[in-house]
């Protein structure tokens, strides 16, 4: 809860973005901004002498807003051994094998991160005999970057029923042995079998997070990653995978007044027929946690090498996960748009982007609607022929820079030449369309200066440039992590950027990223957080 308190921020820069410029001052009663301006102004516009806030030079943007995010899983990822440096898989197991000594003797064994492009085996996926070198005895299961999928050993194998007889799933992915036997590498769909009797089943409506967890510890974990995502100055996101788990951990936390971040939830499609039933046709909640929309999926992971590429994928060979087919697809869309509800469809490969730009004409064809703002997430590899339409239906791309970053080299190597194309947001730019930056985390952590530089530059991690017409410019990426995502949530009312009547939602940081040496943008920290006028950590 917000105190009654005037504060006078003044002191450095102050980026109010929208209109894109610097105040001098801002002038805060409790969680709202009263004024904007010269420090004159602000202090002639204050009812009451207000509490001075000097910046010391430090610059103050608004409060990031990052709308693709899964706080959850990012806590539970931070949790589990950190194999994202993993440049072996000797390293892997190592890693593995020391996290195993800081856990009870008894438990599985747990890893984020791994990236199958760094591991010098040819770009092939880890199996459960490398894990079985971590242990025989307790369950050994880590999660690749992409959240799609992970590798498990013999004993999870075995726990979770996994046999030569089980059947593939539709939209999963089920490696083997000549023999038949499942070698421990499940993706997508698939991840279902390794939840549990009890765990949550989305079947073929996407990739499944959901390893058991008690009440207990899954609320360490989102409180975990709440403080990651204030910590980088992320005050407002979208949570783009709700079921029953995350549904709950939310309420847990907004309950408890554990509930620091601004979030709007999108239900996975598996629990479309549940909004439906209860008769949720709008938004429902409030500017702290509401329902907002729909999550969709229609192909795999471009970080996985499993977005839908027929023919493209020049390393494995494989053209992809498909999760439904055009006609399901479509049918789950046009049921969400005809309830209000907006929609976010990860998709990534052109016929599944193209697929999903089908499904919203067909909606809106049916069922006129103003101002929907369907999202297309990811929107790995559009074509020019997409983007006139992207433009066109009003739809809103929601790219994630920080992977073109990290995953770049590894997409080149899967893609060929297309992959130039990863997450266009310049394309976008140069079409009129909004441009929006998230970071999708766990997949990419919460850094937002490290995600407008990638925007920027089109640098990979071995600094090769990718696509560099694709590239947008520092203004434009700080509003797409601002106002725009913002807007993106239709949220631009309330944050998104600093002006009266808003919330009182700041991130103060070391230096502007507009006039700071481009080279160093990544470098600059965040020294404070402020939601609704009140500091958050640090």
């Amino acid at each position: 809860m917000s105190d009654s308190k005037v504060r006078l921020f003044t002191g450095g820069p102050i980026r109010t973005v929208e209109p894109f410029g610097v105040v001098e001052a801002v002038l805060i009663a409790g969680d709202r901004i009263v004024a904007t301006g010269s420090r004159s102004d602000c202090e002639a516009a204050a009812v009451d002498t207000p509490e001075l806030v000097d910046l010391d030079g430090a610059t103050m943007l608004p409060g990031f807003v990052d709308a693709h995010t899964h706080p959850l899983m990012l806590g539970q990822c931070a949790s589990w051994a950190d194999l994202t440096g993993a440049a072996s898989v000797d390293e892997v197991v190592k890693i593995l094998r020391e996290h195993a000594e800081t856990l009870p003797a008894d438990g599985p064994i747990r890893g984020f991160g791994y990236d199958h492009h760094r591991l010098g085996t040819d770009d092939a996926q880890p199996t459960a005999a490398d894990l079985d070198r971590v242990s025989r005895d307790r369950p050994v299961e880590m999660m690749h970057a992409s959240g799609h999928g992970y590798v498990v050993n013999s004993t999870s194998l075995r726990d979770a029923g996994i046999s030569a007889s089980t059947q593939t799933p539709e939209g999963g992915r089920l490696d083997r042995l000549a023999d038949g036997t499942p070698n421990g590498v499940v993706f997508d769909a698939a991840c279902d079998l390794l939840t549990g009797p009890g765990g949550v089943k989305i079947t073929n409506h996407g990739p499944n997070l959901h390893l058991p967890e008690t009440p207990e510890v899954l609320d360490g974990m989102l409180d975990l990653g709440q403080r990651m995502l204030t910590e980088a100055g992320i005050t407002s996101v979208g949570d783009c995978q709700v079921t029953e788990r995350e549904m709950t951990n939310w309420l847990r936390a907004r309950d408890a007044g554990r509930l620091n971040l601004r979030v709007s939830m999108m239900i996975l499609s598996s629990h479309l027929h549940l909004l439906e039933d209860l008769g949720i046709g709008s938004v429902l909640g409030d500017d702290d946690l509401s329902i907002a929309g729909v999550k969709l999926y229609t192909d795999g992971a471009l970080t996985a090498g499993m977005a839908y590429v027929p023919c493209g994928c020049s390393v494995n060979h494989r053209p992809g996960t498909v999760y439904h087919d055009a006609e399901e697809f479509t049918d789950l869309l046009v049921r969400a748009h005809r309830m209000g509800l907006q929609t976010c469809t990860h998709s990534q490969g052109p016929i599944p982007i193209g697929m999903v730009i089908d499904a919203i004409a067909e909606a809106q064809r049916l069922h006129p609607r103003t101002d929907v703002r369907h999202r297309i997430e990811h929107c790995g590899f559009p074509t020019d022929e997409h983007i006139e339409r992207i433009a066109e239906l009003g739809i809103v791309p929601v790219p994630q820079p920080t992977h073109v970053f990290q995953y770049g080299e590894g997409a080149r190597r899967d893609y060929g030449e297309i992959a130039e194309r990863m997450y266009p947001s310049g394309l976008f730019d140069k079409a009129g369309i909004p441009v929006v930056l998230s970071s999708d985390v766990p997949v990419s952590m919460p850094n937002v200066f490290l995600a407008m530089w990638a925007a920027v530059t089109r640098k990979t991690s071995n600094g090769s440039t990718l696509g560099p017409d694709c590239s947008i410019d520092r203004q434009t990426a700080l509003r797409g992590y601002t106002i725009e995502g913002a807007r993106a949530m239709h949220r631009s009312n309330v944050v998104g950027s600093i002006a009266p009547g808003k919330y009182a939602d700041f991130a103060v940081v070391t230096g502007d990223p507009i006039t700071c040496d481009l080279d160093g943008m990544p470098d600059l920290k965040v020294l404070q957080t402020w939601r609704s006028g009140n500091p958050l950590q640090p």
